[in-house]
């Protein structure tokens, strides 16, 4: 099943949209807060407190108020007016008791915990001094928070925290998670994010066509190249991996094994002969070739059975490496860009971006994002339209690597691959990512983008298989059970 994420604009359509279907707004914040108030605590409750902002999220904010005075539970109703209120708001508003309301919150340790129904997906400011001073003290005292939609502070659309935000240990949405659900460091404050049904309906997808969605197995699994008992070792595919000097031959090492591992049915090494010297005793699988003279690389690059060609990890920033990249886009179709391969173009990406093709993968973390792409594009402080315009203006597939990788098109279609595995931190991790998309790709295997999304999905997967201790050899150890794995859609 295709998992959307929405934006602040789309959820926004996405009520309209079942309002003019005949749903009425205050219908839909009742039942919003009803399932608020099916998240929460009830049992053993002393007194809650809520914080309730002026618009519709605090309109929900006040259906929970309402019901829990209903079931005996005491309530002290913080409530910020910054001189608006909607009129949805006001209704709910007004069915609460004035005595409920406080002016000034004397006593935290009377509270069990916290309801943050202060603002919505759409703020974009700085959370109020007075809030901010609120939120610290809540913080100091360790109560529980449960947040309405999202927690108050992030901004929906970059996940962005201007000043301060409440952490959670629950956030209860509806309909549909949010950019912030996913991306960080908004989904640090998140906590628990249970998605409710409220009446929207999902029709609203079809004319909305949302063009962010969370990787999953779903999006790709029948794309992936599980052999058959007809393949042999080139119909399964063959890698080029352009290996660096002698001094950096395990970047290409861990990128080859790994492609190996997912799939690849032979991989080809392109190195020097000292280079080859330290590779060969370490080798067992991946075949080398010993290349002296450029017109050696345009050969090894003309074989019809090349599938797919990595260039980068461990290649060094010399004109070399810029000559093999550009070599490499023109004679073969699926060229995974990566590491000193990208930083090779820094002062020139028009050099590269005349050669890529949509067909046609980058793979920078954050540091090669900026130095390809310039500071306008990597100031942009939502990754996903971030990744998008770099996409756009490059022409290919873009793979922006983090916690939170962003994989884009130049049609502006997005995933997320929001991983929960912060070990991957580690020397080697990269290059084993981009020999897995790199085995992936080719005219008989999956497409770029569908091999960027699966090899991004494993190489989390693996993350947070193995957890502490991790070095990027396990990876690679590991990759078989992963595939076992999606083989019986046990994922």
């Amino acid at each position: 099943m295709v998992e959307y994420i929405l934006t602040n604009e789309e959820m926004a359509e996405a009520d309209q949209m079942t309002i003019a279907s005949g749903v009425p707004s205050i219908e839909l914040m009742e039942n919003a807060g009803k399932a608020v108030f099916n998240n929460i605590p009830i049992k053993n409750i002393d007194r809650v407190l809520l914080l309730i902002g002026p618009g519709n999220n605090g309109g929900d904010g006040f259906v929970v108020a309402r019901l829990l005075i209903e079931i005996g539970i005491s309530v002290d109703i913080f409530f910020y007016n910054n001189g608006k209120i909607s009129n949805d708001c006001k209704i709910n508003k007004d069915k609460i008791d004035s005595q409920s309301f406080i002016s000034e919150i004397r006593n935290y340790s009377n509270y069990s915990y916290v309801i943050d129904a202060l603002f919505g997906t759409g703020f974009t400011r700085k959370i109020p001094s007075q809030l901010e001073k609120i939120f610290s003290i809540v913080k100091k005292n360790k109560i529980p928070v449960y947040a309405i939609d999202i927690p108050s502070g992030i901004n929906g659309n970059s996940s962005i925290v201007n000043g301060d935000c409440l952490e959670c240990v629950k956030t209860i949405t509806f309909f549909n998670k949010k950019k912030c659900h996913y991306l960080y460091p908004g989904k640090n404050f998140c906590g628990e994010v249970i998605v409710e049904d409220i009446g929207i309906k999902t029709d609203v997808f079809k004319e909305m066509m949302p063009k962010i969605r969370n990787n999953n197995p779903e999006l790709w699994i029948k794309e992936f190249p599980f052999p058959s008992s007809f393949d042999h070792k080139y119909s399964r595919g063959l890698l080029i991996i352009n290996c660096g000097p002698i001094y950096k031959t395990g970047a290409a090492r861990l990128a080859g094994r790994s492609a190996m591992r997912v799939g690849a049915g032979a991989v080809k090494l392109i190195c020097d002969d000292e280079a080859a010297k330290v590779l060969e005793p370490q080798i067992s699988v991946e075949l080398i070739s010993v290349v002296k003279e450029k017109n050696e690389i345009q050969q090894i690059f003309k074989d019809r059975k090349v599938s797919s060609i990595l260039v980068g990890p461990g290649n060094g920033v010399n004109d070399e490496t810029k000559s093999r990249t550009l070599l490499a886009l023109a004679f073969v179709k699926h060229v995974v860009i990566d590491a000193d391969a990208i930083t090779c173009f820094e002062k020139n990406p028009k050099e590269l971006f005349v050669d890529t093709y949509p067909h046609t993968i980058l793979t920078p973390h954050e540091g090669e994002f900026r130095r390809l792409f310039g500071d306008e594009i990597a100031s942009i402080e939502d990754k996903v339209v971030k990744t998008v315009e770099a996409s756009k203006l490059a022409g290919s597939i873009v793979v922006l690597k983090g916690a939170d990788t962003i994989i884009a098109n130049p049609e502006g279609q997005a995933v997320i691959n929001s991983s929960e595995a912060p070990y991957l931190a580690t020397a080697g991790s990269g290059d084993v990512l981009a020999g897995i998309i790199a085995s992936l790709v080719g005219d008989n295997k999956m497409s770029a983008f569908n091999a960027a999304c699966a090899g991004t999905w494993i190489h989390s997967k693996l993350g947070e298989l193995i957890g502490a201790g991790l070095i990027a050899e396990d990876l690679i150890d590991n990759i078989p059970l992963i595939i076992k794995k999606l083989q019986i859609h046990d994922y």
